[in-house]
């Protein structure tokens, strides 16, 4: 009966242990992101361009209306990304394009715990965070 005792006694005290020493994961908690807007106004026949400022895939979600030339590329002199409108020739009136911007970022959990190994406390994870733009471009004479 003592054996038994002590074995329940034991079982709830590492299973008491073994709670306390971990802490909850903040994997998966993400922040709200707000989309960006940005009003541009451009005469007929000029070029509107936009340096995308994080690093990352830039692509056109919502292609725009009324252009010759809307798209993403790579800046010849400094090597940054850019997305450059051009509207349809002597086109004058509103245009919109959706730009998504998607960014890889690698996350540390760590896990905290009683155990002294890195590799036991710590994981890393990589998940993609992406960012919208919506581009409002008004063209005039």
């Amino acid at each position: 009966m003592r054996n038994l005792h002590t074995a329940a006694f034991t079982l709830l005290f590492s299973n008491l242990i073994s709670f306390s020493c971990s802490k909850p994961s903040t994997q998966g908690l993400v922040a709200p992101i707000s989309p960006t807007v940005i009003n541009a106004a451009i005469s007929a026949n000029q070029t509107y361009q936009l340096n995308v400022a994080n690093p990352g895939t830039v692509n056109i979600e919502k292609q725009a209306s009324h252009y010759k030339i809307s798209a993403t590329s790579t800046d010849e002199k400094n090597g940054s990304l850019i997305y450059q409108y051009l509207p349809s020739k002597d086109f004058t009136g509103q245009d919109e394009v959706i730009l998504s911007n998607k960014i890889l970022v690698t996350s540390y959990d760590n896990r905290g715990g009683c155990s002294s190994s890195y590799a036991n406390d710590h994981t890393v994870s990589t998940s993609y965070n992406t960012t919208y733009t919506t581009i409002k471009i008004t063209i005039s004479k």
